[in-house]
């Protein structure tokens, strides 16, 4: 007997309390019969199960789940009823966790549960790769005395470490590539980008941020990007499950706001900044923010900053909570007023090499995407191109190559921490401290002699820093691995601002004299300063001020920082797109660009001026072949419906698949064999009521001959099933009746009885300017909106037609100058018909 029967078996006898017992059908289980109708065995149980076999507990589990589990318990390999009292326990235990659960809030504990989790991501991520980057340098100062194995230990830990983190982000999921951020953007404002936010693109992401961050400083890549595209991956996650939980429904609104709290979490749990993680997390995501979703980000990120400085006194790595980057800047005159026009001039060369910076990637990087053969090979050979670039990037930072000018043995936090130091590198008293002026052997105490060689100044390696770092930063982008790229800008611009702050000390060495106060001039501010100005001007935000002061807890020199950090941005946006909306437009992703700081043009467009006039609409007193002729001339995804061809007043919106399943049942061939039915029925009941002459029936019986000489019509001959009596009938139509038939069909009015219709699509009116429109497309997250004039239907704004306007009026054109270039004046409204049809 199959084991299902079997169970079924033993459920019946169950409920119906047989008292005949059970017999298996099994050689190996032995079952004691019940004794008597109503009473249990000696156990207090049901049934009394000595079976010998291993699967009894599972038996015993599967049977349980049968009976329904809340009325039965196991106890002792017996099954036992639970009493009434004891399931009301049950239920009102449960109850009351539940009520307790929500008196302290389902969204907090989400929030904390989101923050801790990516803190202790973050934390063990970081320990991890520091012991594969002091793995890689001690197997590298092993072989001191052996150069050829010292390179090629070297490039064989970036090339491998490289392509597993390409070779995940091709297999493992594709939508692990790259930083995330772009792509955040993009749903944030309503699109749905498949397996984006799924367990398999958190745990590829995860392994492939690992291998990319173990290569170091070499590869030069952070982690924000996929930092933020996990925390929003895992606030997901724990939003389905919290919604399971509490028995709730999804909606929208309430996965944006989970969004924006993982997004805040990601920035936080890198820098343990939680503030300027929450900014800059709407900064770089969101175009129109709620103020009621600020608490979420702000507990969410305060909960990751916090957790990640206890681990890291926990680990020992701190004796207390405190910043990431400690400093002892003097306090009292950090800086002086005239310094005001120094750091102003930092802010102009961030900003002017930020454009640089941005225009050359861009454009590579469409290069790349564009090319037949290069994006063929790139597409085919990820694993492969990663690895190449990898060997390049690997044999300049060589320490015994070029890479001893440039700081190699440092990573990427080692760099920070030697750029904020409040040394002055090129004064002759720091210098006397490395008299040999020989590249330091590995020491992790004074990690700023790395920037002194005997045959170059710290200055001069600063600015070999620069150039080579600008050119290996551009060649990694270009890698399909998962990475982030603001940090690499960010230690990019401190040690732009730290080379600036050295060359202002050897111009002023005895400092800047203001009302006979002697202030000597700090480089490690221009440092702080030209990392938030030049990754500012990068990804056109404002609040890496503020992450720059939560990294260092140094507050004194906030006004000159973000002097410059708003001279950078005001460069960089009115020139170039920022690198994320860059990626956008590389991707051809449904976004809109921002339309230009400080200018007022976009009041003075009106949609009139861009909106699209030639519609393709589907009116109430159309026909069929009108629909027919509409779908085969036009690819649009929607369309409108207006009352009648003359008044055109709009009543609403149709998908196209919905215009295609209407005109499929209209064509349906059910129908037209009920159809042929009728007319088979017609003429038996004209024959059975004598009404056929003979001249007809001569016709008939020829036209029944005619048929006979017709194989061919036969051979295309389809069966269907009659739903009233079951059998199958066969249609029997010819080519050239079907043809007629269909013709018929297509002359009848629509019938829109049974189609579905959106009866509230989103309006505008012809003098809403490009402003206000902006600003609804990206606040509702609208793909689609008809121009309305007195309710009839005389326009359409697409993000196509938005976006087209938003570009011109951003370089200065008139909101109507492509319509002119494209042949002329709109066309007036038409309506693609085919009489002939």
């Amino acid at each position: 007997m199959p084991l299902h029967s079997e169970e079924e078996d033993l459920k019946t006898r169950a409920i119906g309390g047989e008292s005949q017992g059970i017999v298996a059908g099994r050689r190996n289980r032995r079952v004691v019969q019940g004794r008597g109708e109503g009473r249990k065995s000696s156990s207090k149980g049901y049934f009394d199960v000595e079976w010998q076999s291993p699967v009894r507990h599972r038996l015993l589990r599967l049977f349980k789940l049968y009976c329904k589990g809340d009325k039965f318990t196991i106890s002792r390999n017996c099954l036992v009823p639970l009493t009434v009292r004891e399931r009301d326990a049950k239920e009102t235990l449960g109850l009351a966790i539940w009520r307790q659960v929500l008196k302290v809030g389902e969204d907090w504990i989400f929030l904390f549960l989101l923050g801790m989790s990516m803190a202790t991501i973050s934390f063990s991520l970081d320990v991890i790769i520091s012991k594969f980057q002091r793995a890689n340098l001690w197997v590298y100062d092993s072989l001191d005395r052996y150069r050829y194995l010292q390179y090629f230990s070297w490039a064989l830990y970036h090339v491998f470490l490289t392509m597993v983190s390409a070779g995940v982000a091709k297999y493992l999921s594709p939508q692990a590539a790259g930083s995330g951020i772009p792509e955040l953007k993009v749903t944030l404002r309503g699109v749905t980008l498949d397996e984006f936010f799924t367990f398999r693109t958190f745990l590829a992401k995860l392994i492939g941020v690992t291998c990319t961050l173990a290569a170091g400083s070499t590869i030069f890549l952070g982690k924000v990007g996929p930092f933020v595209h996990m925390a929003t991956i895992l606030a997901t996650l724990l939003g389905k499950v919290m919604v399971k939980f509490s028995g709730g429904k999804e909606n929208k609104g309430r996965k944006y706001e989970m969004l924006i709290a993982g997004a805040a979490v990601g920035v936080a749990c890198c820098f343990v900044a939680p503030v300027g993680g929450v900014l800059f997390s709407v900064e770089t995501t969101a175009t129109h923010f709620a103020v009621r979703n600020y608490w979420r980000g702000f507990f969410a990120a305060t909960c990751a900053a916090l957790m990640f400085r206890l681990l890291a006194v926990v680990n020992n790595e701190h004796e207390t909570v405190a910043v990431l980057f400690s400093t002892n800047w003097r306090v009292e005159f950090p800086f002086d007023l005239p310094e005001f026009l120094s750091f102003a001039l930092l802010g102009v060369i961030c900003g002017c090499l930020c454009c640089l910076y941005l225009f050359c990637h861009r454009n590579l990087t469409m290069f790349l995407t564009n090319h037949g053969k290069i994006s063929k090979f790139m597409a085919n050979n990820k694993i492969l191109f990663a690895g190449f670039v990898a060997l390049v990037l690997a044999s300049v930072t060589y320490p015994h190559g070029v890479g001893q000018y440039i700081g190699s043995r440092l990573s990427m936090k080692e760099h920070l921490e030697t750029f904020f130091d409040n040394r002055t590198w090129g004064s002759d008293e720091q210098v006397l401290r490395n008299s040999t002026c020989q590249p330091p052997f590995p020491t992790y105490d004074e990690k700023w002699l790395q920037w002194t060689h005997p045959r170059l100044s710290s200055l001069e390696m600063l600015a070999f820093f620069i150039i080579v770092k600008f050119f290996m930063l551009l060649l990694a982008t270009t890698m399909v691995v998962p990475a982030g790229y603001f940090l690499p800008v960010f230690v990019y611009g401190a040690g732009l601002g730290r080379l600036y702050g050295e060359i202002m000390a050897k111009i002023f060495p005895e400092g800047i004299i203001s009302e006979g106060i002697r202030i000597k001039i700090t480089p490690s501010g221009y440092a702080l300063a030209g990392a938030a100005a030049y990754s500012g001007a990068v990804t056109h935000t404002i609040s890496t001020a503020l992450l720059v002061f939560e990294l260092t807890g140094q507050m004194s020199h906030i006004l000159p920082v973000l002097f410059a950090v708003l001279v950078a941005n005001a460069i960089s946006q009115r020139s170039q797109p920022s690198f994320f909306d860059g990626i956008v437009i590389v991707k051809k992703l449904p976004y809109l660009p921002k339309l230009t700081v400080g200018k007022s043009g976009a009041h003075n467009i009106y949609v009139e001026d861009f909106m699209e006039t030639d519609l393709r609409y589907v009116a109430k007193d159309q026909k069929y072949k009108d629909v027919r002729n509409l779908l085969k001339n036009s690819k649009q995804k929607q369309f409108p419906l207006v009352d009648s061809t003359e008044s055109k007043v709009l009543l609403g919106s149709i998908n196209r698949k919905n215009l295609a399943k209407l005109l499929a049942r209209q064509l349906n061939p059910e129908r037209r064999l009920q159809f042929r039915q009728e007319q088979q029925r017609h003429a038996k009941e004209t024959l059975a009521e004598g009404e056929v002459t003979p001249g007809s029936k001569s016709n008939t019986s020829d036209g029944a001959q005619t048929s006979e000489t017709q194989p061919s019509n036969r051979d295309d001959n389809r069966y269907f099933e009659n739903e009233e009596d079951g059998e199958e009938v066969v249609d029997t139509m010819t080519t050239s009746e079907v043809e007629e038939w269909e013709y018929h069909q297509f002359q009848e009015v629509l019938r829109l009885d049974e189609c579905v219709i959106d009866p509230a699509p989103f309006r505008l009116v012809k003098k809403e300017t490009l402003h206000e429109c902006y600003d609804l497309f990206n606040l509702l997250g609208l793909r689609i909106a008809y121009v309305t004039s007195t309710g009839r239907l005389v326009g359409v704004v697409a993000l196509k037609e938005l976006k087209a306007a938003v570009e011109r009026c951003v370089k200065g054109m008139p909101a109507s100058e492509s319509l002119s270039n494209e042949g002329g004046p709109p066309q007036k409204v038409t309506l693609i018909q085919n009489e002939n049809a």
